[in-house]
């Protein structure tokens, strides 16, 4: 009789608990849906028209293109430059012209008798008016999980917005999708 009064009490305890809880149909938990994926391509890729500024012709970064330095002009300001790797005697810089950014890509032209290096400047690619608030990311970049050191990107906040790649074939910048490529930079360099 014990045996039954414990069984029977149980069975009383399983239907209160259950009855408490409440059937299945109303319960309501939040469901976690999977936010649709970003695909990061953005158009356009390139560089946008460039618009004068202080007087200077939409052509005017082009004039120093075949320009051998040092020295440089005295009107230009050196932001930063480095060897580009894996690309013998290459070298990108940005420089300063008053208030227009821009990148030089540029070409070993001789040493002198002293052992000093002079570049040529190859093409020019205007970085002044890209989006506000973009930071160059000038190495460290792979396209497809492949590493190439010809590749340099503008972006905002870990997104790619720009994305260029260095054509030695030709001496120039040209722009590339912003697909499949990652960049990791230890050498971060403000676009404003």
């Amino acid at each position: 009789m014990n045996e039954k009064l414990k069984n029977d009490l149980f069975a009383v305890i399983l239907v209160l608990l259950l009855s408490a809880c409440g059937s299945l149909d109303t319960i309501s938990a939040p469901v976690d849906t999977p936010e649709p994926a970003i695909n990061v391509t953005e158009s356009p890729t390139g560089i946008p028209a460039t618009v004068p500024s202080d007087g200077l012709a939409p052509e005017s970064p082009s004039q120093y293109i075949g320009l051998v330095y040092p020295p440089s002009p005295e009107n230009l300001t050196q932001v930063f430059s480095m060897l580009i790797q894996d690309h013998d005697g290459y070298s990108l810089m940005m420089v300063l012209d008053g208030g227009s950014k821009m990148l030089w890509l540029s070409k070993l032209s001789h040493y002198d008798e002293s052992g000093s290096a002079f570049w040529e400047v190859k093409d020019v690619l205007p970085v002044s008016n890209l989006e506000a608030g973009l930071t160059l990311l000038p190495d460290g970049c792979s396209l497809a999980d492949v590493p190439d050191s010809g590749i340099f990107v503008a972006g905002r906040n870990g997104v790619i917005r720009f994305a260029w790649r260095i054509d030695t074939s030709l001496d120039r910048f040209e722009s590339i999708p912003i697909d499949g490529i990652k960049c990791n930079s230890d050498k971060p360099v403000a676009l404003d």
